[in-house]
């Protein structure tokens, strides 16, 4: 009569020669086309939990903020460019832009879930500053 331990070894030794195979190869490398072309998680709309400004980040390497007016401040737009460096989120307000025209602001993008947040590399832009530093909830209703 065998023993659990014998058995259990009887299971094992038979196991081994089924799993050696899968042990000396290797995974597949993606082809870097194939991770370029990987749309980045930060593309999408954002509100801000700061004060409901609105983040439309477009595939083609736009972007637009826009804000209600707030008392005496009216509604403004801003729109821009941006790219991804690694994890890094460069942005750029487009020249004719409201604030911050022609300025550059770099920041570590992190997407966990429905948010995203931005922190701060460089940026002499501060309004964008402010704003960047509060969470972004994403609105998949848009």
């Amino acid at each position: 009569m065998r023993t659990p331990t014998a058995a259990i070894s009887c299971i094992f030794l038979a196991l081994v020669p089924a799993l050696a195979p899968a042990g000396c190869t290797s995974a597949p490398e993606i082809p870097a086309a194939a991770s370029a072309a990987k749309r980045p998680l930060v593309v999408g709309f954002w509100t801000s939990e700061l004060d409901g400004t609105t983040l439309d980040v477009r595939e083609d390497g736009s972007f637009i903020v826009a804000r209600a007016a707030r008392g005496a401040e009216p509604a403004a737009t801003v729109p821009g460019a941006w790219r991804m460096d690694g994890t890094r989120f460069v942005v750029r307000n487009a020249d004719g832009a409201a604030s911050c025209a022609g300025v550059d602001g770099v920041y570590e993008a992190e997407v966990v879930r429905d948010t995203v947040r931005f922190t701060l590399v460089d940026d002499d832009c501060l309004p964008r500053e402010t704003h960047m530093a509060w969470p972004w909830k994403r609105d998949t209703r848009r």
